[in-house]
């Protein structure tokens, strides 16, 4: 068998007739005895298929010290004979494989070369069309067979398949400007033969304009909620951050070590404070530094809600509890914090009413929903807050004694900035990195004077306030310097005015301050009515003070 003796150490070709036992021919690798053995083993380890149908049979030949060589076996038979052509298991017969065991292998390969949205261009190593899809030749107005052996560049404007032909390294995902009204994507496959780099395929999605488009749309909203939900985790950062604790002064440094020396432990915490202080970040650091951070932190402010939700919104509700609730019903804050910490934002807004329910919940940690028959056993840590004068609430009796007791196993005293002026100058590198990172601007730089321009105020709104006026500053500076008339442009004691309001002459840099605080406050409340109509629910909301904040203000002789 002169013509099979090249292919001797490749290929292997076993016949058996059907009525004899062992092969009638053996060519090739065929004539090692061991792997024929394991041929036969291999075909008694699988049932017959049909007639005409072709099947791959892996092959193991042992050798030597436990050595195993692998082979690929594919078996042809009719109503005579039975063939067998065995190769080394290695890739390079893929197409053969294929070919040999699917009937419709023929089909599968022309559903590629002429798919309507699937097209595909070969060109060899030295840059030369090969072949060229029809839906491909119809798009470009070529007859068939045209672009065969001519240039890619000449065939398709910006082809870059003699480049990888060259280079041997594919592009996928690339996008092709193949006309002024179209784009493809297109992926760039560079192909080996022997090692080395005989040609190119491109394949290119064909599936119009309009998918196209659809899909950068798709993109561009892809990145929209990219930069939005970092625009986010920024926000939580901040928050995470403690931003109250940022500073050096002594009333922070003595609110971190209370902090430290509180969190580990399973007492409740009540955080004093004037609004705008940063409490709710005091809580936050509280339950960062706790036993397990990763448990859930429920926050529920107390005085943005109606009293009359205030109940549902803790203890949660069955279903039917009540007409407008959801059918399913609702578990409460306090249920959502199992494990956790609660924190009761404005605790001294709760009614009294609720009151009663809450000591009852911390006392024997037992929770009935609205409409329950019974109760469930909850465990979790409470830290509450408020800017309110609890000792006048409870001997106005507004707030029960004994629920301030449940509340106050620990007392921690937030510093108005007032009293930590010379904090300040981290505060504000704080946010204004934070803006900027928000807002993707450049740093500014921070001109001489502004440090000492915003500790000559009197903050009555604290760190808020602060943060406040930063940021309206940033949005009018030029982007590279942050300057004291970038703060200075209304008279507004309380820094609070918005931009576009009645227009003042602007405050000097070292102007003091002319009346009291409390009068300030006051005289910016009425003007803040008046501009609402006579709304304080609105004055409260444009000047960012609580409204039960605005009440005490305007009780005041």
């Amino acid at each position: 068998m002169p013509v099979f003796s090249a292919f001797d150490h490749r290929f292997g070709v076993f016949v058996w007739r059907r009525d004899a036992r062992v092969p009638v021919v053996l060519l090739g690798l065929a004539q090692d005895p061991l792997l024929r053995a394991a041929v036969d083993k291999a075909r008694l380890a699988q049932e017959d298929g049909a007639l005409g149908a072709g099947r791959l049979l892996h092959v193991e030949v042992p050798g030597v010290r436990g050595a195993v060589s692998r082979y690929v076996a594919i078996e042809l038979a009719d109503a005579e004979s039975t063939l067998v052509l065995v190769r080394p298991a290695d890739e390079a017969a893929a197409l053969l494989d294929l070919a040999a065991t699917v009937p419709f292998a023929f089909a599968i390969l022309n559903m590629f070369l002429t798919h309507p949205y699937q097209a595909i261009t070969v060109a060899d190593h030295e840059g030369r069309m090969r072949y060229i899809s029809p839906v491909h030749e119809k798009f470009f107005g070529l007859e068939p067979g045209a672009a065969i052996g001519r240039r890619a560049e000449e065939v398709i404007p910006n082809s870059r398949l003699p480049h990888v032909a060259r280079s041997g390294k594919a592009e996928i995902g690339d996008l092709q400007q193949v006309s002024p009204q179209a784009t493809r994507v297109v992926n760039r496959i560079p192909i080996f033969e022997g090692g080395m780099v005989v040609g190119a395929v491109g394949q290119v999605s064909f599936s119009g304009v309009e998918a196209l488009n659809r899909m950068q749309q798709r993109l561009q909203q892809l990145r929209d909620e990219v930069q939005h939900y970092r625009r986010e985790l920024s926000q939580l950062r901040d928050s995470a951050g403690s931003l109250a604790l940022v500073g050096s002064s002594a009333p922070m440094q003595r609110l971190a070590r209370e902090i430290d020396a509180v969190a580990r432990l399973d007492v409740p915490v009540l955080i004093l404070g004037e609004s705008g202080s940063g409490k709710e970040l005091v809580a936050q650091a509280l339950h960062a530094r706790g036993r397990d951070p990763g448990a859930p932190m429920v926050c529920l402010n107390l005085a943005a809600l109606p009293a009359t939700l205030i109940e549902a919104e803790l203890f949660g509700y069955e279903a039917g509890a009540f007409t407008g609730g959801r059918k399913q019903g609702q578990p409460g804050k306090l249920e959502q914090a199992e494990g956790g910490t609660l924190f009761l934002d404005e605790v001294a807004d709760i009614p009294m009413e609720v009151q009663v329910k809450l000591l009852r919940v911390l006392e024997d940690r037992q929770v009935q929903r609205l409409g329950a028959r019974s109760g469930r056993h909850v465990d979790f840590r409470v830290v509450a807050a408020t800017h309110r004068d609890l000792r006048a609430l409870i001997d106005s009796g507004r707030f029960r004694l004994d629920l301030f007791y449940r509340l106050s196993g620990v007392v921690l005293q937030v510093p108005a900035l007032r009293q930590h002026l010379e904090d300040i100058p981290a505060l504000v590198q704080r946010f204004v990195q934070s803006f900027c990172e928000r807002n993707q601007l450049p740093l500014p730089r921070i001109a001489p004077g502004v440090m000492a321009y915003l500790a000559q105020n009197s903050w009555p709104g604290n760190v808020r306030q602060l943060r406040q006026r930063i940021e309206e500053a940033l949005v009018f500076c030029d982007g590279k310097t942050l300057a004291v008339e970038n703060f200075a442009r209304y008279q507004d004691p309380l820094g609070l005015v918005a931009a576009g309001s009645e227009q003042l002459a602007p405050m000097a840099a070292t102007a003091p301050v002319a009346a009291p605080l409390k009068v300030v406050e006051r005289q910016a409340i009425l003007a803040a009515i008046e501009r609402c109509s006579g709304n304080k629910k609105q004055a409260a909301q444009a000047l960012g003070i609580s409204r039960s904040y605005l009440y005490k203000v305007l009780a005041r002789s």
